[in-house]
């Protein structure tokens, strides 16, 4: 067995795939290792899929790749099924909403339509290492030139618009141009998903433009279902790096990265085998790769205290319902696959449960995205607001409850749902921490808040990939330019890595 290779890469979640595969197009001997037994992290299990609604890989990623563009982005589509407190629900695809007034559907397609424009400038940096904060190359001032000339070229109105509504909440902006409702609900679904912002906490705004900019080739924010699921990327993906002669240990988690004279030189597994290299790439989050992995005794304490301190407390909670039939819909008709559902009746309900959960309570309402796979005739959950430090702890009652509160939501708007279970699981965000390496059980590894996005992604002084331990990079979604499934952090990480020297 071969011990020695060019680089390692921890963790086998699309970002590290992605990272491993555009290093081991360039020559380098690469090898992943996964502490679970199987790669794809949160898209890779098939009994407990995290992630269930994914974005396809930004195609620039694709390309470079060479992966299936049609299997990747010959994608359908997904249509938001957004309910109110009665009657049956909005129809969003894009920026187009059936179901709603005339006006109100003018309204969003409008506001759609210029919070792409605006979510496309700030995209442009999207693909490019951040400056870092009083030293930044050539190379990097232009990626953020890039994104400034684009902001110009929104015009003068337009581009005051943005710098007026940025650092907002998206409250205020939603309130302003469509008022509350399901389809507000739905759009502050967006702003907020996997993070503990409520639509009134400052920033929102600016979230829901970088969720919308780390997918506007996609038809600005457009969600989309890759052809074959999450199963064909994680494929796709292992596919390329295999051919590309690159190794995956599954099975093999790992207890320590290992130094050399200050250099990463490998990784310990827990096992006790080491295997050494001089490039070290973690998609592990920061906490988890800094403060467990390689330890603060290589750290200076300015260092530990700003990681430390770095938000990355989850509020998410995932629940799979086994279902003996199809789910019906109120108003008529069954929920199909790659439908997805939203539960927030109004951007109140989200803003309820987040003033329940930032006190460390479970919301007595909960709100929740959710989609059915017919194939494995499973009802998937995301329910919103579910603190990681819950008052009373997550214990099997604290479970039962969430389950049980979800599944009378449920029953509300999937008319006889609850009679249908034959089964059921429920992953918190302690659960997500423990089997994801994710700190605080965070989906994107830190807060996406305007004091950690950029250079101050995921905190100052180890916004740029790099870490303090020369040939350690970060490749995972804490950070630039953050969660969901665009390979951007895996992709830019490893690009960095190669830029400077590989090793």
């Amino acid at each position: 067995m071969n011990t020695h290779h060019d680089a390692i890469v921890i963790g086998a979640g699309h970002n590290g795939l992605v990272a491993a595969a555009t290093l081991a197009r360039k020559g380098k001997s690469v090898l992943v290792v996964e502490a679970r037994e199987h790669p794809g992290g949160m898209l890779g299990d098939r009994e407990f899929r995290l992630a269930h609604l994914p974005y396809p890989l930004r195609p620039e990623i694709a390309r470079v790749l060479q992966l299936d563009q049609k299997l990747l982005h010959g994608a359908r589509p997904v249509e938001t099924l957004a309910f109110g407190a009665e009657g049956p629900p909005l129809c969003i695809t894009g920026g187009k909403v059936t179901g709603t007034d005339a006006m109100t559907e003018h309204d969003y397609g409008a506001l759609h339509a210029r919070l792409g424009r605006q979510a496309r400038a700030l995209g442009a940096i999207m693909l490019q290492t951040p400056p870092a904060l009083g030293k930044a190359t050539a190379g990097e001032m232009a990626g953020l030139a890039k994104m400034a000339l684009k902001m110009r070229l929104l015009g003068k109105t337009e581009m005051r618009d943005l710098l007026r509504i940025i650092l907002s909440n998206v409250w205020d902006l939603l309130n302003d141009e469509i008022g509350d409702g399901p389809l507000a609900g739905a759009v502050a679904m967006d702003a907020t998903l996997g993070g503990a912002m409520g639509p009134r906490s400052p920033g929102t705004v600016l979230t829901l433009l970088y969720r919308m900019a780390s997918h506007s080739i996609h038809g600005h924010g457009l969600r989309v279902m890759p052809e074959g699921g999450p199963d064909a990327l994680v494929r796709a993906l292992t596919d390329c790096l295999l051919a590309a002669g690159g190794e995956i240990r599954t099975g093999a988690p790992v207890e320590r990265i290992l130094v050399d004279g200050d250099r990463a030189a490998g990784v310990r597994l827990h096992s006790g085998e080491e295997i050494t290299a001089p490039l070290v790439l973690s998609n592990a989050s920061p906490k988890a790769t800094l403060l467990n992995l390689l330890g603060v005794e290589h750290l200076d304490a300015e260092c530990v205290r700003r990681c430390r301190n770095m938000a990355s407390r989850g509020m998410v909670s995932r629940l799979d319902f086994d279902l003996a039939q199809p789910p019906a819909l109120r108003g008529g008709g069954a929920l199909g696959s790659g439908q997805r559902l939203v539960s927030a009746a109004a951007m109140q309900a989200i803003e309820t449960a987040f003033n329940a959960a930032k006190y460390g309570d479970m919301p007595q309402r909960p709100v929740f995205e959710a989609s059915y796979d017919a194939n494995a005739g499973r009802l998937s959950v995301s329910a919103q607001f579910t603190p990681h430090d819950l008052k009373g702890g997550w214990t099997d009652d604290a479970r039962a409850t969430l389950a049980a509160s979800v599944l009378d939501a449920l029953d509300e708007i999937l008319p006889g749902v609850a009679s249908r279970v034959t089964g059921s699981r429920v992953m918190s965000p302690p659960d997500i921490e423990t089997s994801y390496g994710a700190s605080g059980g965070h989906w994107h590894h830190g807060e996406l808040r305007v004091d950690q996005l950029l250079m101050l992604r995921p905190f100052d002084g180890a916004a740029q990939y790099r870490m303090p331990v020369a040939g350690l990079y970060l490749c995972g979604a804490g950070t630039h330019p953050g969660g969901d499934v665009s390979g951007a952090p895996g992709f830019n990480a490893a690009r960095a890595a190669l830029r400077d020297g590989g090793h």
